[in-house]
Formats: C-alpha cells, sequence, structure tokens
C-alpha cells in the first residue's frame, strides 16, 4: 500500500514538474516567434521568401523547445529532493482529543449537516478550522 501511495506521489510531482517547464518554456518560445515575425521581413532584401524563411526558422526553434523541455525535466527530477512533513505526535494527540470531547460538532450533529462556519463548542472555532479541516 505504501508502495502504491509513493508511486501515485511521484507521478503527480512529475506531472507538476512537467507542467510547469512546458508553461515557462511556452511563454520564452511565444517571445521568441514573435522576434522572429517582426525581424523575418528583412529576408526579403536578400532576395529569400520570408515565408520559407519564416517556416524554417519557426521549425528550428520548435525543435530547441522539445530539446530543452526534456533537459529541463530530466534535469530537475535528477536534482530533486522529497521531504515528507512528519506530523508530531502532540499534533494528532490533540486532534484526536478535540474530536472525542462531547461537544465536538462532530458528535453533536452526527446525522445532520454541518456548515463549515458553524462554530465548534469544543474549541472555539470555527468548524472549518475545527474537526472539519480537510
Amino acid at each position: 500500500m505504501n508502495k502504491l501511495i509513493f508511486n501515485f506521489q511521484s507521478k503527480e510531482i512529475e506531472k507538476r514538474v512537467f507542467l510547469q517547464s512546458i508553461d515557462i518554456n511556452w511563454k520564452s518560445h511565444i517571445q521568441y516567434l514573435e522576434q522572429l515575425r517582426q525581424v523575418i521581413g528583412l529576408r526579403s532584401y536578400g532576395q529569400r521568401d520570408p515565408l520559407i524563411e519564416y517556416k524554417k526558422e519557426a521549425f528550428n526553434l520548435f525543435e530547441n523547445l522539445l530539446d530543452k523541455l526534456k533537459l529541463d525535466f530530466i534535469t530537475i527530477l535528477m536534482n530533486l529532493k522529497v521531504i515528507e512533513k512528519i506530523q508530531d505526535a502532540d499534533v494528532k494527540e490533540k486532534n484526536s482529543n478535540i474530536m472525542n470531547n462531547p461537544k465536538c460538532l462532530l458528535l453533536l450533529k452526527k446525522d445532520q449537516k454541518i456548515s463549515r462556519n458553524d462554530r465548534c463548542e469544543a474549541t472555539g472555532k470555527k468548524f472549518k478550522n475545527c474537526c472539519g479541516t480537510l
């Protein structure tokens, strides 16, 4: 079970890293294409068709983008260090004490719907910040 959870977490981390890398590199790629569009007209002075030149240059830029994405993704994953957040025993004990308190909203309104903004009598906090934290 632990291996399954770790596998899911690693896939999630890989996905987030890859999407962030795509986002950053795609923005710079769009800027490069905009710069290329502005200067490609000068190629006509050299008796070259600007459309064909733009296609060639844009394709080269796209190949560079794909290579950079692969390199960035692998570099980040190779240098990534995952640190797990370990809850203290005190925090776990405190949460269990609150939920065992007879004034807790979970016990008072057992079969009823509890609003996230209802005050918990056990702690005085709103339900969303007390027993109903996600």
